[in-house]
């Protein structure tokens, strides 16, 4: 790439990052001269936000002629958020005054009264044009949950007293007539949704010997809902229950993988089907996705590995099982894992051929 074509690349990355981080406008401004804060409407649920979570707001401005400075208090209700900081929304300056100088300050946060108040002023004998931009955003912290099935409500709203809030001209004389925006938070209560699920099951031997052969048994568990689940994993032979683990605060969207070390002596030899179960628990929205069954051979400890179904010796059954999963591959509707007795992952030939040179054993 020439140089030029470089240049081109690197503009239009740049461009789309500050397109990415700049705050978005509604449809239009509200008449001027206005204060105005967006999102208008600050709408959560308990499903999806919690104590602690964050969000942002950002506050605006539209004058009718030229503007040398502005100062703006922003009122909230502290039972329910928090303010955690706020900030110009350019580069040390508000998009606002972009392409002039500005004396800067640093917000003031006040978690006791329920204010943050910001402001900037021009330098010397500078004055901005008519018009409108963003000034400064404010981060708020969830600080309390609705009880029972309450929506919690308030304002987030620019202070309306002109002490407080205002917009000065080059001569510093007040703009009369500035009105003052608000959004209105919501947090609602909705229903937890609950739903824990087994999604993978799988064995380091699918066809160990008895009492020969350790299996390590991985689960692998889901957590689908929307708040923490503490639940049991039972693992099962047949109808045997091989062992129990539990499942501690499991987080929402969350995986957990789980292992145990099977001791197969107390198995039986052949075909076994081996369960995980999670816990249904309260209000499970999908309690079918809560099991996994998964199918591998015991074999006798004396038997040969060609003993497809590991009742100790090489028959029929065994040569029709073989002959069953003829050309398939792992994943094929045919596919029989003990059928690939040469373990390449296909069954064929030779596979026919190893267990045709042990018939009768």
């Amino acid at each position: 790439m020439d140089d030029k074509a470089s240049r081109t690349a690197a503009m239009i990355a740049l461009a789309a990052m500050i397109l990415s981080v700049m705050p978005v406008a509604r449809a239009s401004p509200p008449q001027a001269p206005a204060f105005w804060i967006t999102p208008e409407t600050l709408s959560y649920d308990t499903n999806h936000y919690h104590v602690g979570d964050k969000f942002n707001v950002t506050v605006w401005i539209n004058t009718t002629g030229p503007s040398y400075a502005w100062q703006v208090q922003v009122d909230f209700n502290v039972s329910q958020i928090n303010a955690v900081r706020a900030d110009y929304t350019g580069a040390g300056k508000s998009m606002f005054f972009t392409g002039h100088g500005t004396v800067a300050v640093s917000a003031t946060v006040d978690n006791t009264t329920g204010a943050v108040v910001h402001g900037e002023s021009l330098i010397g004998i500078d004055q901005a044009a008519a018009g409108f931009g963003s000034l400064f955003w404010v981060e708020f912290m969830i600080a309390a949950a609705p009880a029972g099935n309450e929506t919690l409500t308030s304002l987030v709203s620019v202070d309306s007293n002109p002490d407080n809030t205002f917009i000065l001209d080059s001569d510093s004389n007040s703009v009369p007539g500035v009105s003052m925006g608000s959004a209105t938070y919501t947090l609602s209560y909705l229903p937890p949704v609950r739903d824990v699920a087994v999604t993978d099951l799988s064995f380091s031997n699918y066809r160990p010997k008895q009492g020969v052969d350790n299996v390590t048994i991985t689960v692998v568990v889901l957590n689908n809902g929307t708040i923490p689940e503490t639940f049991d994993v039972t693992i099962a032979c047949n109808s045997t229950i091989i062992v129990t683990l539990t499942v501690f605060d499991l987080g929402p969207s969350r995986n957990a993988t789980l292992t145990y070390e099977w001791n197969t002596s107390a198995a039986e030899v052949g075909r076994q089907t081996i369960t995980a179960s999670a816990t249904v628990v309260p209000s499970d929205t999908d309690p079918t996705n809560n099991e996994k069954s998964r199918v591998l051979t015991i074999l006798s400890p004396t038997g040969p590995n060609t003993d497809l179904n590991g009742d100790g010796r090489v028959d029929m059954v065994d040569i029709a099982m073989v002959a069953h999963a003829f050309g398939t591959q792992e994943g094929d509707a045919r596919w029989i894992p003990a059928a690939d007795v040469f373990p390449d992952g296909t069954i064929n030939m030779i596979d026919i051929a190893m267990v045709a040179r042990d018939f009768g054993k």
